[in-house]
């Protein structure tokens, strides 16, 4: 790709991103800020009816509560959370590793679960880009079956937009919409929200304010798993259209190199003729001069 693209791509890009936090930042601080006052009016009110709770201690236990919390653990006098390494939990954690989600609701704390989850990581992404990758291809070819069963006879351009799209409606549909009727229903979350946990999950960002199956919900363990396995045909959607939205600036790059190569071939054979020739021009005039 010429560094003229590169550059014109990178203008783009922080436009884009600089818009974006704008956006964001008109959104939410205004309810930040909100929360924030709305909390401390709270901790005030609860220290005037309650005067012989010291302040320090008050503010010791909320750091303790919010420790453990940010441990993925709730545990109170009337509520204990489910517990996030039984073995459905651990192997939901770690195909986040793996598929690079990360959520960050859970993390291993001991010195050797970090250890262990190092190697995971080392290991298992490769491993786990490549089968994505080859679950892609399977993927593709329902997709260009139809492709070519909707419109025949265009321009590879033309054929390759229809893939892509047709990957974005399908997929859309299949793994965004309908799985989301699922986490409205097991999780009680808005319809909005699920679909905002699948697009987040699924394109790999995982803030982790939303994950499927941290409450205690009916087979828990069959949902998770459930959830397992949307999220690795998601995510190898989420390659295929990656894959087919990048074909055209691959076979650009492509075929500038072939050009490139090209036409340095031919100034070489160029050069090459133009040296033959000079070399048979002398040897006439030496032969001329003897």
């Amino acid at each position: 790709m010429l560094w003229k693209s590169i550059g014109i791509l990178f203008v783009v890009l922080a436009v884009y991103i600089l818009l974006s936090a704008t956006v964001f930042h008109f959104l939410e601080q205004p309810h930040e800020i909100l929360v924030k006052n709305l909390t401390r009016d709270f901790h005030m009110e609860f220290l005037r009816k309650f005067p012989c709770l010291p302040q320090d201690e008050l503010e010791v236990f909320v750091q303790r509560v919010l420790k453990s919390y940010d441990m993925g653990v709730v545990a109170t006098a009337t509520k204990t959370s489910e517990t996030n390494w039984d073995f459905a939990s651990s192997f939901f954690f770690s195909a986040t590793v793996v598929t690079t989600i990360g959520y960050g609701n859970i993390a291993p704390n001991t010195l050797a679960g970090k250890i262990i989850c190092i190697f995971c990581a080392l290991c298992g992404i490769p491993l786990c880009t490549v089968f994505l990758a080859a679950i892609g291809q399977k993927l593709r070819f329902p997709i260009t079956k139809l492709q070519e069963k909707m419109i025949t006879g265009r321009s590879h351009r033309v054929l390759r937009c229809v893939k892509v799209c047709l990957c974005v409606v399908l997929g859309s549909t299949l793994l965004i919409f309908l799985p989301s009727v699922m986490f409205t229903l097991a999780e009680g979350w808005h319809y909005g929200v699920s679909v905002y946990y699948s697009v987040v999950t699924l394109t790999t960002i995982g803030f982790g304010d939303y994950v499927a199956g941290v409450q205690a919900v009916p087979y828990r363990d069959l949902y998770r798993a459930v959830n397992g396995v949307w999220v690795v045909l998601g995510l190898a959607w989420v390659a295929l259209i990656i894959s087919e939205m990048t074909g055209d600036i691959n076979d650009k790059i492509v075929k500038n190199e072939m050009r490139c190569s090209k036409s340095v071939s031919e100034t070489d054979r160029k050069d090459k003729e133009h040296e033959m020739t000079s070399l048979d021009t002398e040897s006439i005039e030496n032969v001329l001069v003897k």
